[in-house]
């Protein structure tokens, strides 16, 4: 199958979903974007992000922090119950210190009542990795984040939500020699009661809050896949997103302004080492993955990329029945059969909507319409020039037959019936059917009509005069001439159409092939004098031989040869003026 036409719509719709101005700008279809059970993904709102444990050194070192806070708080408690006289405690706690529990030696990270603002503040990349299905394409497009700074938006995510971080400490024998190392030892042995609001010798502990992040530089890879699907008259396009994983691991940055927290070990003297615990907890290299990988978790559900499969495929068919034409359920053309091997059935179902829409009386592709707007050259009525008609008998005389400013009136009147065109290897092959239709004040009615001035010339002035003596000049060569009409039933013509360009904007149309199939008998001469003769019935004799009706066929082909790199350019700038208009809504 062929990538051409597929990059050149992604093409064509990359620009405008990128474009701020164009109604198929990304962050103003995404931000609509709800699941059937009420989610939205603007802002987006999830119960809870188990970030889970935050290893390596930075949760040793968190951990660390927060059994040092811990043990301010239990030599505070140590100290009260001195106070009140609990029995049987140690004079101090000098034989004792704190330490990270060895059985779950790192803290966690638990969000909860989270809110994800930006996400639709998106932009797309190119198409890539693009290669056939069964059906259609899959491809590959990058959807970079926070990608705008306008329109209300920032270029950020914003996170908010409530957390907990939580952190097993026991109390450990201190050796008393300057430290132990990093080896984590077993709590003590050594029974201590009494310490209100601590778990002697070993304790969960947490702290909990309030806190804001925003994360910049976040993209997700997304394999879409695009289809015909159903059957015959009622076959529809449908984008399907089938993954998205994250492109590119995001800079977080916690707002520690916003950042509030408490706990039942949390006081005033340990406040500011929690908090620099949190904000390190927020700020470290595992909490930025696993609250990526939350994201990505969440907008990968199926309800999300249901949702996403949804919101495309509708702006699809919204750039489709834009440009070409909505097109009734069951009235698809679908006499598919005999094309080439590289087209596939999205391919087929786009060529389909493309016959439809050239039937379609409203479409700026209607062929009278596009004929009408033609301006250089016009092809309403049309320019032939002059044609030699070549040399022959009148009388006894050689006389030179021309036409001269001929025209043609009626090439508006022109259909592409559905089953006269065809995908071909280069493109289209198509036929022209002439006087279709009954005509209107813009559409002249049939027959296609050729109006010009003929002439009879005879070189040798001798012949001349013995020819048509009643016109014999004494300066050589006398000519008899007058008005010539040319009807013609039903005409048509062959054409072969080849597509290039990156996108719409490039579009360019070539007329590889412009055949006229008009057959002499279907040729109705009628000629006017502009002055009496007694050669007359010759001259229409001759002027409706096959000999010359086929010099008339002739030279309109050669002219329409001549021009038609002209025609193609009407064809080209005219489709790219359709499908501007029509996608900027």
């Amino acid at each position: 199958m062929a990538t051409e036409l597929i990059n050149f719509i992604y093409a064509t719709m990359y620009k405008r979903v990128n474009d701020p101005d164009s109604p198929y700008w990304l962050p103003a279809v995404l931000k609509d974007v709800r699941t059937p059970d009420g989610h939205t993904l603007n802002p987006l709102n999830v119960d809870t992000w188990d970030i889970g444990e935050l290893a390596g050194a930075e949760g040793k070192t968190i951990g660390d922090t927060i059994a040092s806070a811990w043990w301010i708080f239990v030599g505070a408690a140590f100290d009260d119950a001195k106070d009140r006289g609990v029995p049987d405690l140690p004079d101090n706690l000098d034989p004792f210190t704190s330490q990270r529990d060895a059985d779950r030696p790192y803290p966690t990270l638990k969000l909860t009542s989270v809110t994800v603002d930006g996400l639709s503040n998106a932009s797309v990349g190119e198409l890539q990795n693009l290669t056939p299905t069964e059906n259609g394409y899959r491809g590959t497009i990058r959807v970079t984040t926070a990608a705008y700074d306008t329109h209300g938006w920032q270029k950020q995510i914003t996170v908010k939500g409530t957390y907990s971080l939580v952190q097993h400490v026991v109390v450990t024998d201190d050796p008393g020699d300057g430290g132990g190392g990093d080896d984590l030892k077993p709590p003590t042995k050594v029974v201590v009661n009494g310490l209100e609001g601590v778990e002697w010798p070993r304790q969960e502990i947490e702290g909990h809050g309030q806190f804001t992040v925003t994360a910049q530089d976040l993209a997700f890879d997304v394999v879409l896949r695009a289809e015909a699907t159903g059957t015959g008259a009622d076959r529809t396009p449908r984008l399907t997103v089938e993954s998205i994983t994250v492109a590119s691991q995001p800079t977080f940055h916690l707002d520690e302004k916003s950042l509030t927290i408490e706990g039942r070990t949390i006081d005033q003297a340990t406040l500011d080492i929690w908090k620099r615990a949190a904000a390190d907890a927020f700020n470290s290299a595992d909490a930025g993955k696993a609250l990526t990988g939350k994201l990505v978790d969440t907008l990968a559900d199926p309800s999300f990329r249901d949702q996403f499969s949804s919101t495309v495929t509708a702006q699809l068919v919204k750039a489709l029945d834009g440009v070409l034409g909505a097109v009734p359920t069951g009235s698809l053309p679908s006499d598919d059969s005999g094309f080439p091997a590289k087209y596939g059935p999205l391919e087929v179902y786009l060529f389909d909507r493309l016959r439809a829409s050239v039937n379609d009386t409203g479409s700026g592709f209607y062929p009278p319409t596009v004929v009408l707007g033609a301006t250089d050259p016009t092809l309403e009525p049309y320019d032939l020039g002059d044609i030699d008609l070549g040399s022959y008998k009148i009388g006894v005389a050689t006389a030179d037959l021309g036409f001269k400013r001929g025209s043609i009136k009626g090439i508006s009147n022109v259909l592409i019936p559905v089953k006269d065109a065809a995908l071909t290897d280069r493109g289209i092959g198509a036929t022209l059917r002439f006087g279709r239709l009954p005509g209107d004040v813009k559409v002249p009615a049939p027959p296609l009509t050729i109006t010009g001035r003929w002439s009879v010339s005879f070189p040798d002035t001798a012949a001349a005069a013995a020819a048509a003596p009643e016109h014999a000049t004494a300066n050589g060569d006398d000519t008899i001439e007058g008005d010539i009409t040319i009807k013609i039933d039903h005409p048509s013509a062959t054409a072969g159409l080849s597509f290039s360009g990156r996108d719409a904007d490039e579009l360019t149309i070539g007329l590889d092939a412009l055949t006229l199939a008009i057959a002499t008998k279907d040729l109705q001469i009628t000629v006017d004098f502009d002055q009496p003769t007694i050669w007359k019935a010759a001259i229409e004799k001759v002027l409706n031989k096959d000999e010359v009706k086929q010099k008339i066929i002739d030279g309109v082909q050669s002219t329409a040869d001549t021009h038609r790199a002209d025609i193609a350019k009407e064809l080209t700038d005219n489709a790219r003026a359709v499908i501007h208009t029509k996608l900027e809504g």
